[in-house]
């Protein structure tokens, strides 16, 4: 098995089963090991029905190995890291499949400070994967430590929502309770969508389906709503149109829109971070006022190490994931909550007013199955090369074309880019046509 920096992810009980999870809390136990003579592991979950099977395999394994182990329960991927970084484990894993639904789950690995795992820890765990069905060498047992606090998690830093009506969408997921809870800290009056239901989880709700949430603003007047997926490190928002409730419909911001509004505010000259899928409007606008728009591959490891190489203070993708560098006060990777507390701290008439003058261009995607692409489609450069002269005559129109295998579903992905919406629409289904040329099938 491939681990990437966002570790494994699947169908619960066939891809990632017991087995697997008690590889990966055995392996990072080794790692930890021999990379520094010991270190607690802390685990926790989202709120998906397999998950509290697979933490506890997570945990035995670890055990085995002979690290000590803080169960932390459900809390949000960005909790977790954050106490993995205040209390100084050695690393951690997170049981969740992020955004997928419930169906699927998976295994993130942290590393000691609570980052994503290096290629080192990356390496020591493919190495445990690749010899699954090996006898295991049994050690000392590793303790089940008494957990902490989760004081350390303060997403809202300091913020004051007081006076704010938010609805919450947590995606049925893991920042459900612990998310009201912080946003209710911090002033806020709190309505939330769902009731945790993991069998549910991302289920036409959260970050990733914002219909609910913008439906529920518009119909209760509150004045934001927050959507989080699965595990809490993405984030959407909905901004009330208006001072006073009447038949707008609110604002959705994405992570492109978010990073515009937060852009507003860094230094002249200054680097903001986005990927091959952020808005043009961004490299154009924050160009604009003086900011250096420099683009990533996708994916949020990718993002956090081109913030490092650039100087980067700020940086995000359009699905909501966002990070911040060089506060003493910044979360650890992404948080949702974290992100939703920074806009909210500019105030609600300086948000409407940037969003006042954002204008995106048209993005049109598409999706197609990998077992839908005919064999001689098997390589990325196979696939560039079917659809390059089609791209060419697009980006000659001014377009831009992005086409990628996803990182994690097994899936290609289309992008066409235009100020035209109609030049989008034709390109991106010029583009997804000629991916399912000689298959059949759609």
């Amino acid at each position: 098995m491939k681990f990437g920096t966002d570790g494994l992810r699947g169908p619960a009980g066939t891809v990632i089963d017991g087995v697997v999870a008690w590889r990966v809390g055995h392996g990072l136990g080794q790692y930890l090991r021999q990379s520094y003579g010991s270190g607690v592991v802390a685990v926790g979950r989202d709120t998906r029905p397999s998950g509290p099977a697979l933490l506890q395999a997570v945990v035995a394994g670890a055990r085995a190995a002979g690290a000590d182990v803080v169960d932390l329960g459900v809390l949000p991927t960005p909790a977790l890291a954050s106490v993995v970084r205040a209390e100084d484990y050695g690393g951690a894993v997170m049981v969740t499949a992020s955004h997928n639904l419930s169906a699927d789950n998976g295994l993130k690995v942290l590393d000691r400070g609570g980052d994503k795992a290096g290629p080192a820890l990356r390496a020591a765990l493919e190495a445990e994967l690749a010899a699954m069905r090996s006898p295991v060498p049994w050690g000392p047992r590793g303790a089940l430590l008494s957990a902490p606090a989760l004081d350390a998690w303060d997403p809202c830093g300091g913020a004051q929502l007081s006076g704010l009506h938010i609805v919450l969408d947590a995606a049925n997921g893991a920042g459900h309770d612990l998310g009201r809870a912080r946003l209710e800290a911090a002033g806020a009056r709190v309505t939330v969508l769902g009731d945790g239901d993991g069998r549910r989880i991302n289920l036409a709700c959260g970050a990733v389906h914002p219909a609910q949430l913008v439906e529920a603003v518009a119909r209760s007047g509150a004045d934001v709503g927050i959507a989080l997926d699965g595990d809490g490190d993405r984030l959407a928002m909905v901004i009330q149109a208006l001072d006073s409730a009447d038949a707008a419909q609110p604002a959705w911001l994405d992570g492109d829109a978010i990073l515009w509004v937060l852009g507003h505010d860094l230094p002249a000259g200054g680097a903001i971070v986005g990927t091959v899928m952020s808005n043009l409007a961004l490299e154009h606008g924050l160009g604009a006022r003086g900011a250096r728009f420099v683009r990533s591959a996708v994916g949020d490891a990718e993002v956090w190490a081109a913030m490092q190489a650039e100087g980067a203070l700020l940086g995000g993708e359009p699905s909501g994931h966002l990070m911040f560098r060089g506060g003493a006060h910044d979360p650890v990777g992404s948080c949702g909550l974290a992100t939703a507390a920074r806009v909210l701290a500019l105030g609600l008439p300086t948000v409407r007013d940037r969003l006042a003058r954002w204008r995106p261009a048209t993005q049109r995607s598409g999706v197609i199955a990998r077992a839908a692409l005919p064999p001689e489609l098997s390589s990325a450069e196979a696939i560039a090369a079917r659809v390059a002269s089609a791209s060419a005559r697009l980006l000659a129109e001014g377009a831009r074309v992005v086409v990628r295998p996803s990182g994690t579903e097994p899936i290609i992905r289309v992008m066409v880019e235009h100020a035209d919406p109609a030049t989008a629409d034709d390109g991106c289904k010029e583009l997804l046509s000629l991916l399912r040329a000689d298959t059949g099938r759609s």
